[in-house]
This record gives C-alpha cells, structure tokens and sequence, in this order.
C-alpha cells in the first residue's frame, strides 16, 4: 500500500453534496457550482503514473461505450489505494490542478474521473476549459519595493488599530467586505518556524531567505481544525510564538494574498487574526474566491519580497 500526506477533504465535502443532487436529478445550486469550482482550482489531487525527466506517463481510463477516455484522479492515499495497488508500477504523485486540464486538452482526453472506485465525480472537458479565465488586473504603476532593512521596521512597528478596532466590535463580524476593505489597509505579521535555531544566519536581527532555504510557516491546530495565523502588532505575535526545545520562532511581514492562497491549496480551514487574545477566525469559504483571481485582498506592492525575509523575535 502506498502512503502520502496529502488531504482534499473540503473538496470532498463538496463533491458529496454535489454528488447528492446529481443523483436526484436536481439542478445544483450555483454557488455549490461555485464551490466545487474553487475547490478544484486549489486541490492537490493524486494521480497514478511514473515521471522521468520531462517525460509523465500515467493511467487512462477507456470507455467501454465508445473512444473516450478519462484521466483517474484520487483526493487521498485511501481513494488512491482503493484503485491502484503495487502491480499497476504508478506511483502516487501530485500537480496543480491547471496541469491536470492542460493534460486533458492536450492528449484529447474527455476529462477527469475523481474518486472512480468511491464516491466518484466526472468533470468534463468543456467544464474544465470553462474554468479558466483570465483576470485583468490592470497596469501596476511604479512602486517602491521594500528592502529588509524597512520590513524589519514595518515589523517592528506595525499596530494596525483600524483592524483591531473593527474585529473587536461585534457588529462587524458578518460584515465580510468591510473585512476585506480593513485587511486591504492593513500589514499584518506571521510566525515561521524551523526545527534548527536560524540565529547563526542573522544580520542585525534579519535572515534572508536565500542563506536558509527558505521558510516554513507556522500553522496551528485546534481539535480537528487547521488553520493559520496572523498577528497586528509584533508583541501579539511574540505573545504566541514562544521558542522550546523542537523547534524556533521567527517572525515576518505577511503577503495576505500569499497566505491565503497556501491556506487553500493546503486544505486548510481559515486564518486566525490574533490568536489566543483576539481569535478572530476568517474561514476558508469566506477566502475561496481567491482561487479564481479575483482580489479577495489588495495587497500593498511594496511587499513583494517580503515572504524572503524573517526576523530574530
């Protein structure tokens, strides 16, 4: 048997209730439509099949109706079993989702079958194509992209009281695009961490990524959820992130859009402002819309290189 890591378990949520009017007969609605298409865009679906160099060979699934064929993808190691044993010679391995669809388009597939031995969806070529558009983002004008030296400052000083204020009064807790606006208008800050101390690597309290291969972020646990965090002010985060024995802490300037987009393609459940003291949960269905491009947040440009560098708490 073959194991992995990797969880679709909020698509599969999706697919089950999309599966449910299906079987009905029932026209789905469209914002489980909408759903399902967001979900899919951030999967991180398994596929059986032997990479060499630059050279992918994988399963395919004939028709006993007629010439089509279909791609098998799995959400999970046990979807994935179910099908595939150790005589197939596959093995399970993961891509983007837009690579799955360039593969259906490119080798005349009909589309993808998720989940064939389960509780199985086929996506179509036409659906496929269909979810894919390109979003106008319009001309950036120039802009000041920040050195280390000026994050470390914007991490040191940061207070972001517009947002605090807002996620403390209670009126505004179902008010998703004043949310949006406030996080738009704000910089907030995240944990990294690493099993081995990164303070050898330091310059006047800064690490580049570049001397460390590059950084982990921080997520936490709470029961059955998983979810990020981020903080408005370097003591918040400091408050949470207290170096032990296995591991050590650092602290960065956030990219929001960045963040979100690792907390969906990581079938993660939301995004905790201030955890342990304000606990202010974004949850994932409220940053989905981001899979598609469409600006959930705003980030400020000048950030752009900000995920490239963490600092000594």
């Amino acid at each position: 048997m073959q194991s992995c890591n990797i969880t679709n378990n909020h698509l599969k949520d999706v697919m089950d209730n999309l599966i449910s009017y299906l079987e009905k007969e029932e026209e789905a609605p469209a914002d489980l439509l909408l759903n399902f298409v967001f979900e899919l865009k951030v999967s991180n679906l398994l596929i059986p099949a032997i990479q060499e160099d630059d050279s992918l060979s994988f399963e395919r699934l004939e028709s006993d109706d007629d010439d089509s064929a279909f791609i098998p993808l799995f959400t999970d190691i046990e979807e994935y079993n179910k099908h595939v044993n150790e005589d197939f010679g596959y093995e399970p391995l993961t891509f983007d989702f837009e690579t799955y669809k360039e593969l259906v388009m490119e080798n005349d597939f009909e589309g993808i079958m998720i989940n064939i031995e389960g509780n199985f969806m086929p996506v179509d070529r036409e659906f496929l194509n269909d979810m894919f558009f390109e979003v106008d983002t319009g001309e950036s004008e120039d802009y000041e992209v920040y050195g280390p030296e000026k994050l470390k400052e914007i991490f040191e000083t940061v207070t972001n009281d517009s947002l605090v204020e807002f996620i403390r009064d209670e009126e505004n807790n179902t008010d998703i695009e004043k949310l949006y606006v406030e996080l738009s208008n704000s910089t907030l800050l995240n944990i990294t961490v690493s099993d081995d101390s990164l303070d050898e690597f330091a310059e006047d309290g800064i690490i580049d990524g570049d001397d460390v291969d590059g950084f982990n972020l921080c997520c936490f646990e709470d029961d059955d959820i998983r979810f990020g965090a981020v903080f408005t002010d370097a003591q918040s985060l400091k408050n949470v992130a207290k170096s032990d024995e296995d591991y050590s802490y650092y602290g960065q300037v956030t990219v929001l859009s960045a963040l979100f987009d690792y907390i969906l393609r990581n079938d993660m459940d939301g995004v905790v402002i201030n955890p342990t003291t304000d606990d202010y949960f974004i949850a994932r269905s409220d940053i989905l819309p981001q899979a598609s491009g469409i600006e959930v947040v705003i980030d400020d440009p000048g950030l752009e290189n900000a995920l490239e560098y963490s600092f000594i708490l």
